[in-house]
């Protein structure tokens, strides 16, 4: 298998905003309660999947300490959560990723209450220097997203984009991100859901990065209501091929797909493998690399 390195089959010239590539929502929430817990997997473990794009939100707990959360729930300590990521860097010098790193957003729940989160920059910064070292390996040299390609990054020597939108990180890039989300829709039962998703396509295009969630949303008023994301991704999984060839079968759909984000991309390599092999299709694979790239990315 090749999910570890699949970057190193893509021709240089692919736009890192039209590359198919697998994406992490909420990396950073294994070992958190049920209700709020995403991910099974490290972020080590999620590269040797194939993932390449990190939703990776922040907060600071009792401590005094910045903390991967999800809303109120909080998990490991930034710190923690990036221990393996420059170790597969170097041992992997093909790929690209991108961290999309913030505060959480604030939230409204009940009425006039509102939770806010915080993480200061400075602590931010300092994590960032003594785990992925963005000084030397996070690549600024562009106005706009859409205007990187991977062989760029990896000519400069550098390894990953920092995405943030205020730029409050050093070394942090704004860029522009598309990441459609419908209540109604989001919060659908999987079957439904991968029916009426695909449209985001047209209804949200995009120059920038294209984030195409295929996780649903627990929330109050929907069909799914509140229940554990674990439970709806094991509803989920017997529908996502259908979004894949939804997306191969529709050439504006095919390119238009960049980041496929989903919840337990180590659960098993089911979904990398599908999104993956869209790149043969949208012609990101070399001809006379097509046969070990599609063999590579077999997961069963």
């Amino acid at each position: 298998m090749i999910f570890d390195k699949w970057m190193s089959y893509i021709t240089p010239e692919a736009p890192l905003n039209k590359l198919a590539m697998p994406g992490a929502h909420n990396a950073c929430t294994a070992g958190m309660p049920k209700m709020s817990c995403c991910q099974n997997g490290t972020l080590r473990e999620q590269l040797e999947y194939g993932v390449r794009h990190f939703c990776i939100r922040l907060d600071t707990d009792r401590k005094g300490l910045i903390v991967c959360c999800h809303g109120i729930s909080k998990g490991k300590p930034l710190s923690e959560a990036l221990e393996g990521v420059m170790e597969f860097m170097d041992e992997n010098p093909s790929e690209v990723l991108l961290l999309d790193i913030r505060e959480y957003y604030d939230q409204k729940i009940l009425g006039p209450i509102v939770f806010t989160y915080s993480a200061d920059p400075k602590k931010v910064d300092e994590i960032l220097a003594s785990t992925v070292c963005p000084e030397k390996y996070a690549y600024t040299d562009f106005e706009k997203i859409g205007d990187v390609k991977i062989g760029d990054v990896l000519a400069a020597g550098k390894r990953f984009i920092l995405i943030n939108d205020k730029e409050e990180y050093a070394y942090s890039k704004k860029c522009d991100i598309n990441l459609p989300w419908e209540k109604k829709v989001n919060g659908a039962k999987a079957y439904k859901f991968t029916r009426e998703t695909l449209r985001f396509f047209n209804d949200y295009p995009s120059d920038g990065l294209y984030i195409f969630q295929t996780q649903q949303t627990p929330n109050l008023g929907t069909e799914i209501g509140l229940t554990s994301p674990w439970k709806l991704d094991l509803a989920l999984r017997e529908h996502f091929p259908y979004l894949i060839e939804g997306i191969r079968s529709d050439p504006y759909y095919l390119s238009s797909c960049n980041v496929v984000a989903g919840d337990f991309m180590t659960e098993s390599y089911m979904k990398s493998s599908m999104i993956l092999s869209l790149n043969v299709d949208k012609g990101y694979v070399p001809a006379d690399r097509i046969s070990e790239y599609s063999e590579g990315i077999k997961w069963n």
